[in-house]
C-alpha cells in the first residue's frame, strides 16, 4: 500500500509539473509568439537558439513528464533549461520569485530532476515494458 501510494504521489507531482513546463512552452509559441521569445532572450545577450531550445523543451518535456516516456531525458533538460535561467535571468534578483528572483526555477530545477529519476510505475514507458515482458512470456511459453 504505501508504495502504491507514494506510486500515485509521483503520478501527481509528474502531471502538475509537467503541465506547467508545458503551458510555458505553450506561451513561448502560441501566446507570446516564438519572435518576441527570440527578441526577448536577444535583449539580454541570448541567441535565437536558446530561445527556441527553451521553448522546445519546455514544451516536449512536460508532455514527457505528463506522459512518462523518457523521464530521465526531460529531466535532465528541464532542470538544465531552469538552471540557464536561474544564471541569465534571477540570480541577480535575489531569492524571492515576488522579486524575480531564483526561488521558483530552483524548485522547477530539482522537481524535474527527482521526477526524472522516480518510479516507473503510472507511466506510458512502464506500460509498453510491462506489455513486452507479458508478450515474451507468451511467446515462451
Amino acid at each position: 500500500m504505501q508504495h502504491s501510494l507514494r506510486d500515485v504521489m509521483v503520478l501527481v507531482a509528474r502531471l502538475v509539473v509537467g503541465a506547467t513546463f508545458l503551458a510555458h512552452g505553450y506561451r513561448k509559441f502560441v501566446l507570446n509568439g516564438i519572435d518576441n521569445v527570440v527578441a526577448s532572450f536577444g535583449e539580454i545577450g541570448l541567441p535565437a537558439v536558446a530561445a527556441w531550445f527553451t521553448a522546445l523543451v519546455e514544451l516536449l518535456g512536460g508532455a514527457a513528464l505528463i506522459l512518462g516516456v523518457l523521464l530521465p531525458i526531460a529531466g535532465i533538460l528541464l532542470a538544465a533549461v531552469m538552471v540557464g535561467a536561474l544564471f541569465t535571468v534571477h540570480l541577480s534578483a535575489g531569492f524571492f520569485a515576488a522579486n524575480g528572483g531564483f526561488e521558483y526555477v530552483l524548485v522547477l530545477a530539482a522537481a524535474s530532476l527527482a521526477l526524472g529519476f522516480s518510479s516507473p510505475r503510472y507511466t506510458l514507458s512502464g506500460l509498453f515494458k510491462a506489455n513486452s515482458s507479458r508478450a515474451g512470456e507468451r511467446a515462451a511459453a
